[in-house]
């Protein structure tokens, strides 16, 4: 009679805190667990979504010891059951404000080639999966960063999966070995991160089911580096049928390198003087924690830079990895079966305005932070009545005077225009380039412009990463967005997954027209909304696009 009772108490409560939705605990381990063929993954739920993640699931063999500087293997196979609850490692780099992922609370290291699922549940199959791609200039960030929390997408649309993928940056990730001695048995060393996601796709396929997901309908989706990458892989040989979509944010097929850009950037042979070895068995032979101290806290110049602040990017001429003019192959066709979303930010470059001028823009106090707005906004009114300081009049010229000098008037001019040829240059016109290639092809196209001004400063505008905050409807992560409008992260959020599952963008009434280069029909996302626009800037582009070409680097 007791045990009875006890019985009955016990499934009474069980059915109370189900009801009540008390976390990850009280779903059966049966639930929360994907059989994998390298594990059985036991995932748990998001206290704040109520959405179920595994993460820190490795997808390749830790790229260490014998595999420093090597293409990624698949992992061994494993019927073990472990814990995905933690994010796994972030790839080596130093601590920055702007990538918190840095910070990741396993540390960062070269044991880093993991990835993490969101899903509401492991019962649904066929769902479409989304695959992010995290930026950082190819030597930062990583998927520990909040902002890029798949839970937030996954919350709002509970029937597509949103995946992310850590990759090896910086010199772990693209550097030029050929020439140390040795450096033959590393052919790969150039393009390591294009290999990493490659490999993290391919795992993608073979074990998305047990997720609930659809192999048959995968998403790339990244910003920045990672939408460098995106339109990489579109453009890759050897990467076609590990995905059916794409959507490069802010970053295309120009951020590359050639020989002879690594040449001249020298991160081999700074390593080398740094590390004081002669040969490959030598830069073998140094043991992880001393890498991690000498790539992120050696200095290596009077400036006070270490060999992360050394740039690194994909090696442009590995043939069906990055092809010397990724350009030409998407015009002959490569990714043409991929359907590809593309756009650019409004003010791109002036998240790097603290490098155009002397001031240290995102670290400032608030008494700094008021003083700056005052004085960039003079400055922006007296700079575009008086276009530049020569031209001005006698009495216009005083009165500049009185508040800058001469020399102050044009470092200012000139970071204005430096920024606004970088928006054209080194994003919109690329990206226009890529759509075109792609349209041109026959591939299924779409192209957007976003416009949505930060109010973290004024002077910031719709600023490079300002769009994240939008599509992972994550309002909490205001760091490049400022105050996000829900209204319209819900449409933005909405034409990411509708483009996910279906190759069209459209959402609600607004209807999204394929791009072409006839018509050059591009969403114009502002404040008030969605509005298709046919050749946008237009009269920049015709100027520019000529030279696009040449923004190959």
């Amino acid at each position: 009679m007791k045990k009875k009772l006890l019985l009955t108490v016990s499934v009474i409560c069980c059915m109370t805190l189900a009801l009540c939705g008390c976390g990850s605990e009280e779903v059966p381990e049966a639930d929360r667990t994907a059989g994998c063929y390298n594990g059985n993954f036991v995932g748990q739920v998001d206290e704040d979504t109520d959405v179920l993640a595994f993460k820190g699931i490795p997808y390749a063999k830790s790229p260490t010891d014998d595999l420093r500087w090597k293409a990624p293997q698949a992992p061994d196979e494993s019927d073990k059951t472990i814990e995905a609850k933690e994010f796994g490692k972030t790839s080596v780099q130093y601590s920055w404000h702007s990538e918190p992922a840095g910070e990741n609370e396993a540390g960062v290291g070269e044991d880093c080639l993991t990835l993490n699922v969101w899903t509401k549940d492991l019962k649904s199959k066929d769902k479409p999966v989304m695959v992010w791609i995290h930026g950082g200039g190819f030597a930062w960030g990583g998927t520990a960063d909040s902002l890029y929390n798949g839970a937030t997408i996954v919350e709002e649309h509970n029937d597509v999966i949103v995946v992310s993928l850590n990759y090896r940056l910086g010199m772990l990730g693209e550097i030029d070995l050929s020439k140390v001695e040795g450096g033959e048995a590393f052919p790969d060393s150039k393009n390591l991160s294009m290999l990493d996601l490659m490999q993290g796709l391919t795992w993608v396929q073979e074990n998305i089911q047990s997720f609930g997901g659809d192999p048959d309908n995968v998403t790339i989706f990244g910003n920045s580096a990672g939408g460098a990458f995106t339109s990489l892989l579109t453009a890759s040989s050897d990467a076609q049928g590990l995905f059916k979509r794409a959507i490069a944010e802010s970053g295309s097929l120009n951020l590359t390198y050639n020989q002879e850009d690594f040449d001249n950037w020298g991160t081999t042979e700074a390593l080398m003087e740094l590390t004081g070895a002669k040969n490959m068995d030598d830069l073998m032979a140094i043991p992880e924690k001393k890498m991690i101290k000498l790539y992120t806290e050696e200095v290596i110049d009077d400036e006070g830079s270490t060999l992360n602040d050394l740039y690194n990017m994909p090696f442009r001429g590995q043939e069906g990895v990055v092809e010397e003019d990724p350009y030409q192959a998407l015009l002959d066709g490569v990714g043409k079966d991929v359907d590809l979303m593309v756009g650019s930010n409004a003010d791109e470059w002036r998240y790097w305005i603290n490098e155009m001028g002397d001031v240290e823009m995102s670290e400032m106090d608030e008494d700094g932070v008021k003083e700056n707005k005052a004085m960039y906004k003079e400055y922006v009114a007296k700079a575009k009545k008086d276009e530049a300081y020569e031209v001005a009049t006698e009495e216009e010229k005083a009165k500049l005077d009185e508040f800058y000098s001469l020399k102050q008037v044009k470092s200012l001019a000139k970071v204005w225009q430096n920024t606004e040829l970088g928006n054209e240059t080194g994003f919109r016109i690329p990206a226009i380039e890529t759509a075109s290639c792609h349209a041109d092809a026959g591939g299924n196209t779409y192209m957007y412009y976003f416009d949505i001004s930060s109010d973290n400063f004024d002077f910031i505008g719709a600023c490079h990463a300002s769009e994240v905050a939008y599509v992972f409807h994550n309002q909490d992560e205001t760091i490049f967005s400022g105050t996000v409008d829900v209204d319209m992260a819900d449409q933005i959020c909405e034409a990411w997954v509708n483009f996910a599952k279906t190759g069209n963008p459209s959402v609600g009434d607004v209807e999204w027209s394929k791009y072409d280069t006839t018509d050059r029909n591009t969403m114009m996302i502002t404040k008030d909304g969605l509005n298709m626009e046919k050749d946008p800037l237009g009269d920049q582009r015709a100027l520019l696009q000529s030279f696009a070409k040449h923004y190959l680097k």
